[in-house]
């Protein structure tokens, strides 16, 4: 599903940017001219250019791949720790000893039934 989503995210993205950019990027790949400059390459140069893409793109495409979906799992990684940290420490550490009484003595109240005489609790020495 996350992948699907990048996917959609850089196609969105092309069609978007491809009025701007797609002129450039013919005349850079076709004539050998730098995009949004007017320096042309020399033919020597593009020939290089392409004789060195390529094959380096081709042997290091799955690569490539590897590590582009290596980093958005790192990111997510580092995503899942944040919302980890916020819950840790939303969650209270230390529970007052107050409030655990009150929820003991809450409890006991349920418990019993409407007209019974409630007995006295013993409370723990630090308590009294």
């Amino acid at each position: 599903m996350r992948k699907l989503g990048i996917y959609l995210v850089i196609t969105l993205g092309a069609i978007l940017l491809a009025p701007f950019v797609i002129d450039q990027l013919f005349f850079f790949f076709f004539l050998g001219k730098i995009p949004f400059t007017n320096i042309s390459l020399p033919a020597i140069l593009m020939v290089i250019f392409w004789a060195i893409i390529v094959p380096s793109a081709i042997i290091l495409r799955k690569s490539l791949s590897a590590l582009f979906w290596e980093f958005i799992s790192i990111a997510g990684e580092i995503a899942q720790r944040r919302i980890n940290r916020k819950i840790r420490y939303f969650t209270p550490n230390q529970k007052s000893e107050l409030i655990l009484l009150s929820i003991y003595l809450l409890s006991n109240m349920k418990k019993s039934e409407p007209y019974d005489e409630i007995e006295s609790q013993k409370l723990a020495p630090s308590m009294t």
